[in-house]
């Protein structure tokens, strides 16, 4: 049961009733408290109906205030404002939605790409969705096109007990889920599904099955989704990940860079290449500070109901002086004097030449890599200048280390070093290439050097 809560924060409770079972209330603080993070967190959260504060009676938790549902994701449904959830793609239109906006196919080709940049996120922050379905997605139903996810008390870290016993919507299965629950593999099931289903608007087609795509959808993004809808139906460990989505959907494509003729100097010689639609928000490798939220105290609650909220646990840049005015030539002599020698000028000493960039800034610097950074949103755990060192310490090397030792260069705990070494895999594996590899059960780096100058600068150097 959700009740609005009176109070500017605009955010409403979410009532557990006793036959839901016992609650996990260490599940629901580890949700909180990951709601309080600033950073790329603050980019998740708002398209998520995140847990703020835990509601408690006495020592049993009775629910969780959440922030409302934007009014944007609702709309005209049975003649009422209804939240437009996801299965308002998946069907014809009948009488009681015919007057609810439809996308056009690059509309559905936008909302399935925001979807599986969604979950590729979360993913990228260790929580596992499991009942992905049609029912617990919204999505604004004109442009811009967002997406928002509900019932996010249901999301679980990997390994982890989820808050409540996991809920299934039927359709929406995974054949192959074990028996412990839902995990990544059963989330990347449920992304295939949601792809398919939204671009063929087809609310039952599965892995396995003829995929008849709607028309106006670009070839190769046309062969790229069917590619990994047939993958997405093998074994466990071999789906199509969320990222594999994102590449597949933006519509990625190379751009081929011609090589300069003899003696022609390239467009550019800069370490850094911003994306075309500009400069890019980056959060340091240190970690992201923790920030006091005005949400941490949320408001009390009526008088009449015996609620107790719980909280969560440049340096200047100096130009050389400039060179004095070289003094005017001196008169001739004067006849029959003695000529005036002059001691030779020595010659100016040419500079040293400039050092050679590194391989790891030659990357960051190539339009592949600025292209990459624009489509993968979880590369923004990591700083440009710290792929460019991760990728210099390793081609250095061997090209393996251990995240061990990693983390203790980079100064971060293990469990961070691992979300880092993901990131820098989803900036690196260009369509799928294993350019990083994370190997030993997330214990092993592995970095193959001719594949990245491949992937990155062969066609973007002259």
């Amino acid at each position: 049961m959700v009740i609005r809560v009176l109070g500017p924060e605009n955010l409403v409770y979410k009532e557990y009733m006793p036959q839901a079972g016992q609650v996990n209330a260490t599940a629901l603080a580890e949700l909180v408290a990951f709601g309080h993070r600033t950073g790329e967190v603050g980019h998740l959260l708002a398209q998520c109906a995140w847990p703020v504060a835990r509601v408690v009676h006495g020592d049993r938790v009775t629910g969780f205030l959440m922030r409302c549902v934007p009014d944007e994701f609702y709309g005209p449904v049975g003649g009422n404002p209804k939240l437009v959830e996801l299965q308002y793609l998946l069907y014809k239109p009948n009488w009681a939605w015919q007057d609810l906006h439809q996308p056009d196919i690059a509309g559905r080709l936008e909302l399935a790409t925001l979807a599986a940049k969604l979950i590729d996120l979360l993913h990228t922050h260790g929580w596992i969705v499991g009942d992905l379905s049609f029912r617990n997605l919204l999505w604004r139903p004109g442009q811009p096109y967002k997406v928002f996810m509900l019932d996010c008390d249901g999301l679980r870290r990997h390994g982890a007990e989820p808050v409540l016993r996991q809920a299934h919507t039927p359709d929406w299965n995974d054949p192959y889920q074990t028996t412990s629950g839902p995990d990544v593999d059963t989330d990347r099931y449920k992304l295939a599904l949601l792809v398919a289903r939204v671009l063929a608007q087809a609310a039952g087609v599965r892995p396995g099955q003829s995929l008849e795509l709607l028309p106006g959808l670009p070839e190769h993004v046309v062969t790229a989704v069917q590619r990994l809808f047939t993958n997405a139906a093998g074994p466990r460990g071999t789906r199509p990940s969320a990222s594999d989505w994102v590449r597949a959907l933006s519509r990625r494509t190379t751009v081929r860079v011609p090589r300069p003729v003899s003696g022609e100097q390239p467009a550019s010689s800069g370490l850094h290449t911003d994306s075309p639609k500009g400069s890019r928000g980056r959060v340091p490798i240190g970690g992201i500070t923790g920030g006091e939220s005005p949400l941490a105290q949320p408001p009390a609650p009526p008088s009449d109901r015996p609620w107790a909220s719980v909280s969560p646990f440049k340096a200047p840049v100096v130009l050389p002086p400039s060179p004095a005015p070289s003094s005017p030539a001196p008169p001739p002599p004067a006849p029959r004097r003695e000529p005036v020698i002059f001691a030779p000028r020595p010659k100016p000493q040419p500079s040293a030449p400039p050092a050679a960039p590194t391989l790891g800034q030659r990357v960051i610097a190539s339009e592949t890599y600025a292209e990459q950074r624009r489509l993968a949103p979880r590369g923004g755990v990591i700083d440009d200048v710290e792929v460019a060192h991760l990728i210099d310490r390793l081609a250095a090397g061997t090209g393996r280390d251990s995240v061990a030792a990693i983390a203790s260069w980079l100064k971060e705990t293990p469990d961070r070093t691992v979300l880092l070494m993901r990131a820098l895999k989803n900036l690196l594996n260009v369509e799928q290439t294993d350019v990083i590899i994370l190997k030993d059960g997330d214990r092993t780096v592995e970095l193959n050097v001719g594949l990245l100058e491949e992937q990155f600068l062969e066609e973007s150097e002259p």
